[in-house]
């Protein structure tokens, strides 16, 4: 059996990590490039931000490793 490469637990089948510890792992990098490197926080409105954000590329390489069907 493969072992999940951020906690080491078992993993059955697909990728070879947790969708969970995946989502935990991408979400603290995320948070800390949005924090530390992302300049449309400060030049946008909060709409235009959530807009903006949704189409950054770190929600897309979140879901590459979510193969939820």
């Amino acid at each position: 059996m493969a072992k999940c490469k951020f906690c080491g637990q078992g993993v059955r089948s697909g990728p070879v990590f947790h969708t969970g510890c995946w989502e935990q792992t991408v979400n603290k990098l995320a948070s800390e490039f949005c924090d530390e490197y992302c300049k449309f926080p400060f030049e946008m409105d909060y709409e235009a931000l959530v807009d903006k954000c949704e189409q950054c590329p770190m929600v897309r390489l979140k879901e590459l490793g979510c193969n939820e069907a």
